[in-house]
This record gives C-alpha cells, sequence and structure tokens, in this order.
C-alpha cells in the first residue's frame, strides 16, 4: 500500500503536489501551530486527535483508510502468533474454540474481578 506523504509527514510536503481539492485544507493544517508543535513533539501521528477529525474533515476522510490499515494488519498478526503458541507442542491438546483461549489473548478489556465476584451467589453446603 502506498501511503501518500502529506499522510505520513503532513507539515513537510509541498501542497502543490498533492490533488486540488486537498490543497486549502493541507494549506490550513500546515499553518496551524498547536498541530505542527505537537508533531514536533513527536505526537507523529496527529490522525489520531479529535482535532483533525473536527476541524479537517475532508483531510481525515481521506487519510483514516491508510490510518486505520495499520492497527488492522497488527491485530492480524497478533492473532496469528497467539494461535501458533496456542497449538505449539506444549498445548497441543487444547480445544482453542471451545475454551475461548483466543478471543482471552487477544482482548484489552481488563475484567472487573470485584464486580464478578459480587454476582456470584454463595453455594450452600448439602
Amino acid at each position: 500500500m502506498d501511503i501518500p506523504s502529506w499522510v505520513s509527514i503532513p507539515f513537510e510536503v509541498n501542497v502543490a503536489e498533492i490533488e486540488l481539492s486537498l490543497q486549502e485544507p493541507l494549506s490550513e493544517l500546515q499553518s496551524d501551530k498547536i498541530m505542527r508543535a505537537e508533531f514536533k513533539d513527536g505526537k507523529y501521528n496527529i490522525w489520531k486527535t479529535n482535532d483533525v477529525a473536527t476541524k479537517y474533515r475532508l483531510l481525515w476522510d481521506k487519510a483514516q483508510f491508510y490510518v486505520i490499515a495499520f492497527p488492522t494488519s497488527y491485530l492480524v498478526e497478533a492473532g496469528f502468533i497467539r494461535v501458533s503458541q496456542m497449538l505449539s507442542k506444549a498445548r497441543n491438546r487444547l480445544d482453542i474454540v471451545k475454551r475461548d483461549d483466543l478471543q482471552l489473548s487477544l482482548t484489552s478489556i481488563e475484567p472487573n474481578i470485584k464486580k464478578l465476584v459480587e454476582k456470584q451467589q454463595p453455594q450452600g453446603s448439602h
């Protein structure tokens, strides 16, 4: 996938070299001192900020396809690695689908153990 230079280095690209419909919003972005400062401070992915999506909607509409592709491919690779680990010789007897091991290993949600414990009913002895 070829990522346009105005997505990866928006403050260094020559505005005249990009498509006509994006020249004005990119020029406005390049003159935005706050965005330029954030970019120089190491926040290279300014496309994740809400300001860009609201102030520079036309740019965001075009750039989001390139920005979203990276996390998606990362998640696919992470999933492949986890499946490979689960199917290793040490764990070859586990049924990944039935035990939900894959979902648990890929989720970023932290369990609320205290809430889960409170929902459980105590079992009396017989």
